[in-house]
């Protein structure tokens, strides 16, 4: 491990920087890296420069607006943010300005490259374009041929998925893996779609900037990745809304925010229950609201009767007093009032639970279609190509996904990561024999890194196609380099909120590398398939053009600004303010405060509290998180960000530490009881519970190939734990218990 060097939190990039709009510089950029011998020393020179085209961020799924400037040669100098997005209004964080380092990575796959070995030998093979696709094409043809389409898999993240999506509806596949539902957001978008017919996406419509009281579940939110969120959060935080942050580690929101609970690990659901209860007993709802728009208040009373304040005192760790004081206050600000769930809550055994529970306590509120609350969005609807029909699987999917009797519940749309992978070891139900995965970091974004091996050697064909190495491509049998997001177009972006819009994503310069975007590659695929027809056209621009013709858009008109927006339309987002209904897309047609698909499907049992797990003797709640500067395990390598942390710390109490005999910098083992295995540098601090410890995740790369990110920290997901949400399919990947302790200096590391 490299040598210790704590964390100092005046290089919190993202508060200091990322929020100064128009801050002219890449925001606290190690000075090693601003001297990167392919991007301009100085930003002045930039900082005139007339020559740019918009683009949008690919460095997390916010996607924020991007002006890219180019020097006088035709490369890229300077990333700006686009005032005329809406998602970031000209803001841009770390990660934004960092953007350029995909460009000029040393360490950027540059041609297709061929398996020379074993799997994970790292050894490789350069070849051409049409030998790599032709031998994907003789392999999948075969797969095809003995195993029909279902036997091809086809994974893909949320911010570059639609191209390889399309190629796999035209193979008929009904195996397509978006890991944003079961890895993320999924029991989220579900609670929201069971009780309100309106599921909450990755762009939530909460009107954050004129919320006047916000009860934030573990969401940290000034560390978050989401620019425009933060942004409103803060201004509401300015115009005197409070703020109260749960979560068992004081992060930046907390120190933000005006109280911080800090809670018992796994045990939201027990605090939400309570207020619950509290509501209904004082009858602190909007009982106008109720009575127009809920069913099913009585059977909701029956159900959290037993949940007292004094009940989930002893759960929480939360007092009584205090739960019943937040429960009044809430109600005196409704209906501005936000009860905001985990981003990510692929965490426990019942995500599903405490997002129904999250959702029910905001919809008593009455904050449906109010100002403060949660509003209706507008968009800016963009016809697709003229295709031909897709072809229906007979199949269904290998991971469960809709199947009545494993995860009904579950969308088809994304797929389970979670469950998709045992599927593909296993080989059951039926043979999957081929993988196609752009993006895919498997073997460092789950719980379970030796079941996604096992899977990959039961593959006779596996195709990753990225723009950096990863542990999860380093298996693959052919890899196809992407250019970076800079370097080329892609389909439109289409966004929704207060209006809706579309940007456009142009290249800043010519691809360094011998790449083809991601719509190149699966026309290729497609046409080795005899698939063609799915891709007609000659390139993405000319996508592009087809689509806004439909519309009535023109693409200069588009590239004038970086994007187009409705008009602002204040009725269509508070209906309830203007004199309006609401809608709620419900079997019932009414917010369901007892979803009835839970109760259809015998799974409304999670409406009640499980306790997750229970400590052993000396074990700790292993908790991980994100940091302001890192997206998932895609930035670690970038040279601009790695400078800000570089290595993750494992955050421990200082009694905690005491016992153990551990200071500040230690070097710590931490163990789970499958012997999975740690080494970290203790941070001691006040500033988590007793009973738990916390890191970053992303961190413990061991691909030798990035060479800024190798050997750095250890890995998070080392001890996240393979257990299923059973209503949801969702990873629960905070349940893991770990043990820690001080490693001697005489005994090395290892």
């Amino acid at each position: 491990m490299r040598k210790w060097r704590a964390f100092d939190p005046r290089r919190r990039a993202l508060l200091q920087g990322s929020l100064a709009a128009g801050a002219a510089t890449a925001v606290g950029v190690p000075e090693s890296a601003q001297a990167h011998p392919r991007v301009p020393r100085s930003a002045e020179p930039a900082r005139a420069m007339e020559d740019h085209v918009f683009s949008w961020c690919n460095l997390c799924p916010w996607r924020c607006g991007v002006i890219v400037r180019r020097d006088d040669n035709g490369r890229i100098a300077r990333l700006e943010g686009n005032p005329d997005h809406p998602q970031n209004e000209g803001l841009l964080c770390s990660r934004g300005h960092a953007g350029v380092m995909d460009v000029y990575n040393q360490d950027r796959i540059k041609q297709p490259l061929l398996r020379d070995g074993p799997r994970g030998s790292d050894r490789w093979r350069p070849v051409s374009w049409d030998e790599a696709l032709d031998l994907i094409g003789e392999r999948l043809r075969a797969v095809r041929d003995e195993h029909g389409p279902q036997g091809i898999s086809v994974l893909a993240h949320s911010y570059w998925k639609k191209p390889y999506h399309r190629l796999a509806q035209a193979l008929g596949t009904p195996n397509f893996i978006d890991s944003v539902w079961a890895m993320c957001l999924g029991p989220r978008m579900l609670s929201y779609e069971l009780v309100a017919g309106r599921p909450l996406t990755g762009i939530e419509t909460l009107d954050v900037r004129r919320t006047r009281y916000f009860l934030i579940f573990g969401r940290n939110l000034a560390e978050s990745f989401l620019n425009g969120e933060v942004r409103d959060w803060m201004r509401a935080l300015a115009d005197g809304a409070k703020s109260v942050y749960v979560d068992p580690r004081h992060t930046i929101t907390a120190d933000r925010s005006h109280e911080w609970l800090p809670i018992r690990p796994l045990t939201d659901h027990a605090l939400v229950l309570a207020l619950i209860h509290t509501v209904i007993e004082e009858e602190l709802y909007d009982s106008a609201f109720v009575e127009d728009y809920c069913t099913g208040l009585d059977e909701l009373r029956e159900r959290v009767a037993g949940y007292t304040p004094e009940w989930a005192a002893e759960e929480t760790d939360i007092d009584a007093a205090d739960i019943r004081r937040i429960a009044r206050e809430m109600a005196e600000a409704a209906p501005a009032v936000l009860a905001y769930a985990p981003r990510r809550m692929a965490r426990t055994r019942n995500d599903v639970g405490l997002g129904v529970a999250i959702a029910v306590l905001n919809s008593l509120f009455g904050v449906w279609d109010r100002h403060g609350g949660i509003f209706r969005p507008q968009r800016l609807e963009i016809p697709e190509p003229d295709l031909p029909e897709f072809p229906e699987s007979a199949a269904e999917p290998i991971d469960g996904t809709g199947v009545p009797d494993r995860y009904p519940l579950a969308n088809p749309q994304f797929g389970l990561a979670s469950t998709f992978w045992s599927a593909l070891a296993a080989q059951d139900p039926y043979p999957v024999k081929a993988m196609i995965a752009a993006g895919n970091n498997a073997m460092k974004n789950t719980g379970f890194p030796g079941v996604v091996r096992r899977a990959i050697d039961q593959l006779d064909l596996f195709v990753a196609t990225d723009i950096q190495p990863n542990e999860t491509n380093r298996l693959a049998d052919v890899i196809l380099p992407e250019p970076s997001a800079l370097e080329r177009y892609d389909d439109l972006q289409e966004g929704w909120g207060y209006r809706g819009w579309i940007a456009v994503r142009m290249p800043g310069m010519e691809a360094l590398h011998d790449t083809r975007d991601p719509w190149r590659i699966c026309q290729g695929i497609a046409a080795q398939l005899g698939l063609e027809d799915y891709f007609p056209h000659g390139s993405v621009r000319e996508l592009i053009e087809d689509r806004l013709e439909k519309a009535g858009y023109d693409f200069e008109a588009l590239a004038e600004k970086g994007v187009i927006t409705t008009e602002a339309d204040p009725a269509h987002n508070f209906p309830r303010e203007h004199g309006a209904s609401s809608r709620f897309d419900t079997p019932s047609g009414k917010v369901e405060l007892v979803p009835s698909r839970l109760v259809e499907h015998g799974l409304d049992d999670a409406l009640d509290y499980r306790r997750e797990v229970e400590r052993g003797g000396g074990e700790l709640h292993f908790l991980f998180g994100r940091v302001s500067f890192h997206t998932h395990t895609r930035t670690q390598n970038n040279p601009w960000l790695a400078g800000f942390m570089e290595e993750n710390p494992l955050w421990i109490h200082e009694e905690t530490a005491s016992e153990r005999g551990i200071v500040d910098g230690d070097t710590v083992e931490v163990i789970d009881s499958r012997g999975c295995r740690e080494v970290f540098h203790a941070r001691v601090t006040a500033r988590i519970r007793r009973d738990a410890v916390y890191t970053a995740h992303g961190y413990g790369r061991d691909d030798p190939r990035l060479s800024v990110a190798h050997g750095r920290g250890g890995s998070a997901t080392t001890f996240a734990s393979p257990d299923i949400d059973p209503t949801s399919g969702a990873a629960a990947m905070l349940r893991g218990l770990v043990h820690v302790r001080r490693i001697e200096p005489s005994e090395g590391v290892s």
